[in-house]
């Protein structure tokens, strides 16, 4: 079975829409960066602080299930000697930084790319395998 690196928009949506059974089997092969941690919080904080997508009921519920997987999923760190590499695939690409750290550690791993990110979909596509939550779950 294939390795997936799972960014913030897969894992959000994954979190809000499968059974906990069904995210805890695809989690089992996937790992997020350091940086989805923070991501992920700062869409739940958007989507019931400022755009008022959820209710306080609602983001309390998804919290906790971020939570439990945040213990139990793989984690790959933010490594101080990829900067350059990543700044450079920023550059040549125009991702945002956080997009081409997806991008380039996908790469570097052997990682399928799991995103819904339209932007960084068209551009990874040229150079790593991608899927979508859809595709996980069909």
């Amino acid at each position: 079975m294939k390795r997936h690196l799972m960014d913030a928009s897969s894992l959000m949506l994954l979190m809000k829409t499968a059974n906990v059974e069904i995210e805890l089997d695809y989690l089992k092969t996937s790992s997020i960066l350091d940086l989805t941690f923070f991501e992920v919080g700062n869409a739940i904080w958007k989507e019931t602080c400022l755009m008022k997508f959820i209710t306080k009921r609602e983001s309390e519920v998804l919290r906790s299930r971020v939570q439990t997987v945040l213990v139990k999923i793989d984690r790959i760190p933010c490594e101080a000697s990829s900067f350059q590499r990543i700044l450079d695939i920023s550059e040549s690409e125009k991702l945002s930084f956080y997009d081409a750290s997806y991008l380039f550690n996908a790469k570097e791993k052997g990682l399928v790319l799991v995103t819904e990110d339209k932007e960084l979909r068209a551009k990874a596509g040229k150079s790593i395998e991608l899927q979508s939550v859809a595709d996980l779950l069909s």
